[in-house]
């Protein structure tokens, strides 16, 4: 869905009438606004990561005398699942940290090829020296994205179900309207529905995704 298909469906939701608008119309920079806003509450969905939203190898820059590397701000979080780690790589070699909770890392030996989210950033147990192998390597990070805001008229949706933001919408849309607010109970009602669709469906994608290990039982 497109934003401008998805300004048609939230004022045919909320009005009952199809309406056709410029991008300049006030009414569909309003819808617009909604939009954003939502899409950005469902990046935030309290105890869901959006498989959509993954990305397993996203690079953050090269590895340099310190031990701490700023995070994108695109990035919402560093994925501690199982079999995810961050890569160091550089000439055809690899090399792996896993990601641990920030307030164990010191824990670790400083020997320890292990690594923790602390704030908006990436942190390795220790410095890499100056003559480590692994400088000017680039450092790939599993992530999960904030999902991109609409703008232009063609821009896709990134919701998982679309319907979703189209009933988020129109319940925004007509809840300040003394004419038509009786529908928002309704709406949102409906949009809980999908919501849980949306969560079980991401659910199984996680579910579903293989974990295989080699014979020291490492996990790849």
């Amino acid at each position: 869905m497109t934003l401008s298909e998805l300004v048609t469906a939230v004022l045919l939701k909320a009005t009952g009438k199809v309406t056709s608008l410029t991008s300049s119309d006030t009414k569909y920079q309003k819808v617009l606004g909604i939009a954003n806003f939502y899409i950005q509450q469902w990046s935030n969905t309290k105890d869901v990561d959006w498989s959509s939203l993954y990305d397993a190898e996203y690079s953050i820059g090269t590895v340099s005398t310190t031990k701490t590397y700023e995070l994108d701000s695109e990035i919402r979080k560093i994925s501690d699942s199982r079999g995810d780690t961050v890569q160091v790589v550089k000439g055809g070699q690899l090399d792996e940290y896993n990601v641990v909770p920030a307030d164990r890392l010191r824990t670790y030996d400083a020997s320890a090829k292990v690594c923790a989210q602390m704030g908006h950033n990436l942190v390795f147990r220790t410095a890499f020296s100056s003559d480590s192998q692994w400088i000017g390597a680039s450092i790939l990070v599993p992530v999960y994205l904030y999902a991109e805001s609409l703008e232009a008229a063609n821009s896709e949706v990134p919701v998982d179900i679309p319907e979703w933001l189209v009933l988020m919408c129109a319940a925004e849309y007509v809840r300040n309207d003394i004419t038509k607010q009786n529908q928002y109970p309704n709406l949102i009602g409906e949009a809980n529905e999908v919501m849980q669709r949306m969560i079980d469906d991401n659910d199984a994608q996680v579910a579903d995704v293989p974990i295989f290990f080699s014979n020291n039982g490492r996990t790849w």
